[in-house]
């Protein structure tokens, strides 16, 4: 059973990341329908997750109340009437609500995702879990982008929009007669149904204050930054700078999309084999994600020096492995933290990540237009700034976490108020 809910989930990402996407696809011909300027654009980029973040944060914890499997099946729901709504958009502002409500609804998918395998799988095989389902996001690059361009090519912006929300609706149909709730039988998972203690500010606080949770949320926001690149600037700086033909664009996606999540899923399960050996969060998941993150900043940096588009996919991939890695190791992290409130933990760190995507289109469109004419110079200045971002927090992920002693000190916690 674990494994065919591995699959809906995955799916699941795969539908996510091809609706996140497909405006970035997009973006070319629905800047030159409305006439927008790169500033504009980010501007609508970034609509996207003004909701995306708070949903995530507010939205996450009630699948704790009500039951991840109901809060995705209303997720997967919405998206499809939202994403049919694109035939209606006449201009700016009814793009820049229709992204608004589409990001409020994808926001918790991620947490809520990952709440779920969760349920099925121990700690040590968590992580390799997890990989396979944000693998979705890598195949919806090896499948979804060619498909996405040849859509909106030959059937327009709008038509594709639609299709995917057609999509959508299928995976609820299926979802609701095979997806479950939790494990019934197999001894992967907590499978006793507790109500959940009121939720108290004074024992909650301390956690999502604490040095290793601020460690993991600033390293989430560089790295989600260079997800919101990606998805809202990619596409464009291949056809502007790299000079590739919209088709080319999409074959360059497909090759990213496959290369890098077999290494994604590589780093995940040594994560999951350190943590098997030592037993230690520090070893086998701070360390890690630290070097998965001061890595790609270098290559990413490297770009602007090395323009080749041979180098520009190789350093691509291997940069991209690395940061998806990490919205990988972040999790049991976090859950070690605060195990009783998984929707609320995931749904914090990830709603700080998303608060990249709420300033990073924006202040990338800024940066782009700011040089002028010279649009090579304005991506490479945006490369620039997403490198340092990823280095410096990198460096003090990898120095300040460590989430060994704190959950040493949440045990000792426990067992004290236990024993009084």
């Amino acid at each position: 059973m674990r494994w065919r809910i591995v699959v809906f989930l995955f799916i699941g990402m795969v539908i996510n990341f091809a609706d996140k996407m497909v405006a970035g696809y997009a973006a070319v011909p629905i800047m030159e329908e409305f006439n927008l300027s790169y500033t504009q654009w980010g501007l609508i980029s970034s609509s996207f997750f003004w909701l995306f973040m708070i949903s995530g944060i507010f939205g996450s914890p009630l699948a704790d109340r009500f039951g991840t499997r109901n809060m995705l099946t209303i997720m997967l729901l919405a998206w499809s009437v939202i994403q049919s709504g694109a035939f209606l958009v006449t201009g700016i502002i009814g793009l820049m609500i229709m992204r608004m409500a589409l990001g409020a609804f994808e926001g918790p998918y991620s947490p809520t995702s990952n709440n779920h395998v969760s349920k099925f799988f121990r700690p040590e095989r968590l992580s390799l879990a997890i990989s396979l389902v944000n693998a979705g996001s890598a195949v919806g690059g090896l499948i979804c982008a060619p498909l996405l361009v040849l859509g909106i090519q030959e059937l327009g912006w709008r038509q594709t929009f639609g299709v995917l929300g057609a999509i959508s609706i299928a995976w609820v149909v299926f979802w609701l007669w095979l997806g479950k709730e939790k494990p019934v039988s197999e001894n992967a998972g907590t499978t006793e149904v507790k109500t959940m203690p009121k939720l108290k500010w004074s024992e909650t606080y301390p956690v999502l204050l604490s040095r290793p949770f601020v460690m993991v949320c600033l390293m989430l926001f560089s790295t989600y930054w260079v997800l919101v690149w990606t998805q809202s600037f990619l596409p464009a700086y291949l056809v502007k700078v790299v000079h590739l033909t919209p088709a080319e664009m999409g074959y360059f996606s497909s090759i990213l999309g496959a290369s890098y999540v077999v290494l994604t899923i590589l780093i995940a399960w040594f994560s999951d084999r350190l943590f098997q050996k030592h037993n230690s969060l520090r070893k086998a998941r701070v360390m890690v994600a630290g070097i998965c993150t001061v890595l790609p900043g270098v290559l990413y940096f490297s770009m602007t020096i090395f323009t080749h588009p041979i180098y520009i996919l190789i350093a691509m991939i291997l940069a991209k492995a690395m940061v998806h890695a990490v919205f990988i190791l972040w999790v049991p992290i976090a859950l070690s933290l605060m195990p009783e409130r998984k929707g609320l933990i995931l749904g914090v760190g990830t709603g700080f990540a998303q608060f990249a995507g709420v300033v990073g289109p924006v202040v990338t469109g800024f940066i782009v237009q700011f040089a002028g004419a010279n649009e090579a110079l304005g991506f490479d200045y945006s490369i620039i700034f997403m490198s340092s971002l990823l280095l410096l927090s990198g460096l003090v992920f990898t120095l300040f976490c460590k989430p060994d002693v704190n959950e040493r000190k949440t045990v000792n916690h426990s067992e004290e108020v236990s024993v009084g």
